[in-house]
């Protein structure tokens, strides 16, 4: 009987303990996440979706300008080929030029550039500025590869 009551103790100690909770994700960080159909109402572009499993979406600030719809970009937090988590920014061009200080000159169509070791980054031909980056350590060979994976998905109309 004594032995019947330690293990119920015990069954019932390891119920209480909490589960344990995800890291938090590099889109938490960009932006304000929410439903994919309450985020598109406060952007004013059809973003590219990856066809791929998304974890989350979210508002992003805007590059420039004030912070209106006509500004704002859209996050998608996703699982890319090899089970890598990545995260797709995009943002309306607006009346500016795009450049980085790792590139040699303005962004250009559907070329790819970088903005940091680990991230690209390059313009649709809608306008539409998208920067890649991993949620967690991976080679830049292969954020290369995933970007230029999306470019011929779609992500460069």
């Amino acid at each position: 009987m004594a032995l019947c009551v330690l293990v119920l103790a015990a069954c019932a100690r390891q119920a209480d303990a909490p589960a344990s909770t995800p890291p938090p994700m590099l889109i938490d960080q960009r932006g304000t996440t929410m439903p994919f159909e309450k985020a598109v109402g406060h952007i004013v572009f059809k973003p590219y979706v990856p066809s791929t499993q998304v974890l989350a979406y979210a508002v992003l600030p805007p590059l420039g300008d004030l912070d209106t719809d006509a500004h704002r970009g859209i996050g998608i937090e996703y699982v890319a080929p090899g089970n890598r988590a990545m995260l797709l920014s995009q943002w309306p061009k607006q009346d500016f030029t795009v450049a980085f200080a790792r590139s040699t000159g303005p962004l250009a169509p559907c070329v790819l550039a970088h903005y940091k070791a680990d991230g690209a980054a390059w313009v649709t031909s809608q306008d539409v500025v998208m920067t890649l980056q991993p949620d967690g350590s991976v080679a830049p060979s292969a954020v290369d590869d995933e970007a230029r994976r999306l470019m011929r998905a779609g992500a460069c109309r």
